[in-house]
């Protein structure tokens, strides 16, 4: 199950923004830094902070890839809009010409 979700984050990652993806991974490297910092004589808790890490880097990829998907959808639903104006003929040419008879 959580091979799941570590594999829609990744996938989810992917589609963030290059910007996005640098933000999450130095945020990673930081936080994995006061892991070792503050658990210093301590590999399991030390692991464990990993680990904790590494979920919030997941988590921080998955927002920005919901983002960048969202962002997405708004643009195909522009496009859809214009698509349908075309399609149906409605122009601008048509709404003067029915504004003036």
């Amino acid at each position: 199950m959580m091979f799941k979700y570590l594999l829609t984050a990744l996938s989810l990652g992917l589609l963030a923004p290059v910007t996005a993806q640098a933000d999450c991974a130095f945020d990673q490297t930081l936080c994995e830094a006061r892991c070792s910092i503050n658990h210093f004589n301590d590999n399991a808790a030390r692991l464990g902070c990993e680990s904790r890490c590494m979920a919030e880097r997941a988590a921080c990829s998955t927002e920005a890839g919901a983002k960048k998907a969202l962002e997405m959808g708004k643009e195909a639903w522009d496009d859809t809009g214009s698509f349908v104006e075309g399609f149906t003929g409605n122009s601008d040419e048509e709404k003067v010409d029915k504004d003036n008879p």
